[in-house]
């Protein structure tokens, strides 16, 4: 039912979505402030499917996040620009899924220059269908995977965390947590106004819709990477509204060996009021390490 409600809008609707980001997006800097850095967008894609042609809305989707990161972005390459981001999307044939039906493979090659420092940043994203199971739209399934992808979803977060901050890609993934939970904490509470129903809500906010998969799925990665500037963030976010990202914290946080990791589980057999949440807490605990 996910994959059905959404597959109009992930092949036709995001790109009416996005579409006042279809052309060049320069910032206009606000008086007193520096201007944004000029980023060159130059995107390759490649499709094995009969038509020819990316139905993934992929330029729109990379302007949005770069534009929501603070950077003005370019496509024409007579423009000045303080960097270049390149980006080679293919999509190739996977294994038969049904009789007349193939899976889709998707590899997003993801490079940031600085035409004064070099490389910044490099990164390549894989995602494949679900082949053990049957679905209903493969191609929507795989798309739907590459945007809760944390390198994917969070790209332009990390880009200013390697341009700004000097960060490599884990610690730029850490601020990326860091930061968006920090403006969750501390949103303004809507008004009367704020429900009113206007044009855009003919959409659903596609930022909003993939963000928890997006979070759980870095929370994840930053465990397996066992990336140890991640702790004081997981820690924190053991204690997010969400159920699912306070038991993927805990998971994540069960991957190191480190004493705060007990004290942080204890107190959650404290104050946690989802069973599950301290089931896990309790796994985590008696684990030989964690002793």
């Amino acid at each position: 039912m996910r994959l059905l409600f959404f597959s109009s809008v992930l092949l036709v609707g995001l790109t009416a979505a996005l579409s006042s980001s279809a052309q060049d997006t320069p910032i206009e800097p606000t008086a007193g402030l520096r201007k944004p850095p000029v980023i060159y967008l130059d995107v390759n894609t490649s499709t094995w499917r009969t038509r020819g042609r990316v139905s993934f809305a992929l330029t729109p989707a990379l302007k949005s996040k770069l534009t929501s990161a603070g950077f003005a972005v370019t496509q024409d390459p007579e423009t000045p620009r303080d960097l270049i981001l390149t980006v080679d999307y293919r999509e190739e044939r996977g294994k038969p899924i049904s009789l007349g039906l193939s899976g889709t493979e998707i590899t997003c090659l993801v490079a940031l220059d600085d035409p004064r420092r070099g490389r910044l940043l490099a990164t390549r994203i894989h995602e494949s269908p679900s082949y053990a199971e049957l679905v209903t739209a493969p191609y929507v399934e795989v798309v739907e995977k590459l945007q809760e992808n944390p390198y994917f979803y969070f790209l332009g977060d990390l880009i200013r965390g390697s341009v700004e901050d000097h960060l490599d890609l884990p610690g730029a993934l850490v601020q990326a947590l860091a930061h968006r939970f920090e403006r969750q904490l501390h949103q303004r509470v809507p008004t009367p106004f704020d429900t009113l129903l206007s044009p855009a809500e003919t959409f659903p906010d596609l930022d909003l819709y993939y963000a928890s998969r997006a979070w759980e799925n870095a929370i994840e990665e930053l465990g397996r990477l066992k990336e140890s500037r991640a702790i004081p963030v997981l820690e924190r976010l053991m204690l997010h509204s969400d159920r699912r990202i306070r038991l993927r914290a805990i998971l994540a946080l069960g991957e190191f060996d480190v004493p705060s990791v007990a004290a942080a589980m204890t107190r959650i057999l404290e104050t946690e009021a989802d069973a599950g949440v301290r089931d896990a807490a309790q796994a985590v605990l008696a684990r030989p390490a964690a002793r």
